[in-house]
């Protein structure tokens, strides 16, 4: 009887660790649902409101999301951090942008790089986890092409980037968030990043793009 119990038991427990994977994306796109579904309920001042607010950058906190952190922080995310809309159509990927580089934000959406960041002006620069399932957070950004349209939305208006460069740099190569990029690109631009595979790595994978069209958001 124990040996059946504990035959039992080890193989529950295999299927435990076997669903871990699938129980944090599960949780990780169920929160960044909750927080686009925030953001349609909202209006573009109180997302200006949210752009004031203080917000850490911790880039320590870059590193691959464990099942741990998941469980404990994933409720802990702010929504009054939210400023926008991240929208990558040939990725199917929709998530918030959300104000400062913490272990919490980069569990709900991209979170912005530097303090001050204003959508079409500069180098508007975001990190975002790289999961194993392309459908959730960064999972599929090193599919992307150049091309590729990136929009960008604070609910007053659409910026639109196109992708003209994709690239893997040392994780200290801090230049590639720089606005000295924009100026040198001679347009504003974007740059989406993510562990190349995993922050163990040393590395990190990044989109940019430049600003090709603005316009009046239609959703307010």
């Amino acid at each position: 009887m124990i040996k059946k119990i504990l035959s039992a038991a080890a193989i529950l427990s295999g299927i435990i660790i076997l669903m871990l994977p699938h129980i944090t994306n599960m949780l990780i796109k169920d929160k960044s649902k909750s927080s686009i579904d925030y953001i349609e309920s909202v209006t573009a001042e109180e997302l200006s409101k949210n752009q004031e607010r203080k917000a850490e950058f911790d880039f320590a906190s870059v590193k691959d999301v464990d099942v741990n952190s998941t469980l404990l922080d994933i409720s802990k995310i702010n929504n009054n951090l939210i400023i926008g809309q991240l929208i990558i159509p040939d990725l199917n990927m929709n998530l918030p942008i959300i104000k400062g580089v913490s272990k919490i934000n980069l569990l709900a959406g991209a979170a912005t790089m530097k303090d001050g960041q204003v959508m079409g002006k500069g180098n508007f620069s975001l990190a975002g986890h790289r999961m194993k399932s392309k459908g959730v957070l960064f999972g599929s950004l090193m599919d992307i092409k150049k091309g590729s349209i990136i929009k960008l939305t604070n609910k007053k208006t659409v910026y639109e980037y196109a992708v003209y460069e994709t690239l893997v740099v040392p994780d200290t190569e801090f230049d590639m968030i720089s606005d000295d990029l924009a100026k040198k690109r001679g347009k504003p631009v974007v740059t989406l990043m993510t562990c190349y595979y995993s922050s163990k790595t040393g590395k990190r994978f990044f989109a940019v793009g430049e600003l090709v069209k603005e316009y009046r958001d239609g959703s307010q």
